[in-house]
């Protein structure tokens, strides 16, 4: 019985994510009620309520459906481009791409965050959320681009932290640009284009 009673909840919660996720992406986030997720899940008021306080807990539940992947991904492309900075940079800002491209799930999560969610009033946490998650990438990033330069990968005259924010808005801004029209342009061979004409300009002159 407690196994049973586990197992649903756990089918609960599975709906009413999935139900906030089609939600925020129709309607976005300050526009969806709790009680509307809750009725697109099927499930009643108080079940919404007993596993989740507030819609930043939807989208902490959101994030944290993605993360796993993304994290043993990240671990492993560590591994696999050890002592090759560049590369690994590289093959980080491939594999979200990846993931918008052909996850549903962080396609959605990633949909809302930069076109579903109005930061102000009771969204402004989840925007703090986002830019705590984000900071973080960058600091780890950061120190990818010193190693580079300690290596002679990347000119020294460009400073680290300028050349992760240009090549994380260069990737924020072609998910930002796909996710408003898929059929305009692909995604991979485009995003493949720009990475790399972007970090072939960092090289020092000669290399």
């Amino acid at each position: 019985m407690v196994r049973r009673t586990k197992e649903d909840a756990l089918t609960t919660k599975a709906a009413l994510l999935d139900a906030a996720e089609r939600l925020f992406s129709e309607q976005g986030v300050s526009n969806t009620s709790m009680n509307q997720v809750a009725e697109a899940a099927g499930v009643t008021r108080g079940a919404i309520y007993h596993h989740f306080q507030n819609k930043l807990d939807l989208i902490d539940a959101l994030m944290e459906r993605v993360r796993l992947p993304v994290d043993e991904m990240r671990d492993e492309l560590a591994q696999t481009y050890q002592g090759d900075p560049v590369s690994l940079l590289r093959a980080r800002c491939f594999h979200i791409i990846g993931q918008v491209q052909d996850d549903p799930h962080t396609q959605a999560l990633v949909n809302i965050l930069l076109h579903k969610c109005e930061y102000v009033d009771d969204a402004l946490p989840i925007h703090l959320r986002h830019l705590g998650g984000r900071n973080a990438c960058i600091t780890e990033c950061v120190l990818l681009a010193d190693k580079a330069k300690e290596q002679g990968l990347i000119d020294e005259k460009y400073d680290s932290k300028a050349t992760v924010m240009g090549l994380f808005s260069l990737v924020d801004g072609l998910m930002y640009n796909w996710l408003l029209d898929k059929t305009y342009f692909d995604l991979s061979q485009t995003a493949s284009q720009a990475i790399d004409t972007y970090l072939a300009g960092l090289k020092p002159r000669g290399a």
